[in-house]
């Protein structure tokens, strides 16, 4: 299957939502791994989160699935405020792949693979 025959079909679910980040942050003692993280993905588009090991990516997808909490700021999906609701009322799911799955590839290959 091409990527945009992907693409056309994750576009045709009719339950998806938008996700709407606004300024949220998330601290360990006096590391702040999530600084004022805004971000807004609309219905149907696919976005990945790429940075180094430490930087945050888990912790904000931890905070979407409502696995962590939020220190301050809002995560909406659809017209609804999630930030403070139990993963089970969010509808939403997540998987992580290692890159340990494909050793031989640069970052940039395996997304491009995908």
């Amino acid at each position: 299957m091409q990527l945009k025959d992907k693409m056309d079909n994750i576009q045709s679910i009719s339950h998806t939502k938008n996700l709407t980040l606004n300024n949220i942050n998330k601290s360990f003692g006096d590391n702040h791994v999530v600084k004022d993280l805004s971000l807004k993905v609309e219905k149907g588009e696919f976005v990945v989160l790429l940075g180094p090991s430490g930087c945050g990516k888990t912790t904000a997808l931890r905070m979407i699935a409502g696995l962590e909490s939020v220190d301050s700021g809002e995560i909406e999906i659809g017209d609804s405020v999630v930030t403070n609701k139990l993963p089970k009322f969010r509808n939403i799911s997540m998987v992580f792949q290692s890159y340990a799955l494909y050793p031989i590839k640069q970052s940039v290959k395996i997304l491009h693979f995908h």
